[in-house]
């Protein structure tokens, strides 16, 4: 082969090559990897509450929910949890629920956690991780604010403070 026709080969091979590098790294930046996003509609699933009751996300329709993902065992989660215990006792009245998902931990401690913190609203029991991987949790705490038809409005990750948490909750209520 010629030098010159080598010298052509090459460079386009090599132009080929940054495309296709190019085009991967355009995939994996724009693939959400099947993780629920903003303008979703909230999946489904049904868990077991620390009071023994089974409750299904669906019996929530028509309320404006935080889905808030959490461990006893994480410092920002229970930093954040008075935060969201003194925003639902100011917004339970306005159609505001939280779906409080405790990851993969047994009634003793959550109770104790429960109790010495005060927290009011329901705690939901992930024991097996199940809609942690449904909803592909990555660090906690994790919240999600899904409006009254069950649409995700905002996914945050990492703990709320109580101003930046009353403006997501006036934005799924109103």
């Amino acid at each position: 082969m010629k030098k010159q026709t080598r010298y052509w080969v090459r460079r386009i091979l090599l132009l080929c090559l940054i495309g296709l590098v190019g085009y991967a790294i355009y995939q994996v930046s724009t693939d959400t990897g099947g993780k629920p996003v903003e303008g979703d509609k909230a999946p489904n699933f049904t868990l077991t509450t620390l009071d023994g009751k089974q409750r299904s996300l669906s019996e929530l329709k028509g309320k404006a929910i935080m889905l808030n993902f959490w461990g006893t065992w994480c410092p920002p989660c229970k930093t954040e949890m008075p935060v969201i215990q003194q925003a639902y006792i100011m917004n339970k009245n306005r159609g505001f629920e939280v779906v409080s998902v405790n990851i993969h931990e047994n009634e003793l401690p959550v109770s104790n956690f429960v109790r010495q913190l005060g927290l009011t609203f329901p705690i939901w029991m992930d024991k097996d991780r199940e809609v942690v991987k449904q909803y592909k949790i990555g660090p906690i705490p994790s919240s999600f604010f899904i409006n009254r038809d069950g649409e995700i409005v905002k996914r945050v990750e990492g703990p709320l403070q109580l101003s930046q948490l009353q403006q997501l909750i006036d934005q799924i209520t109103s």
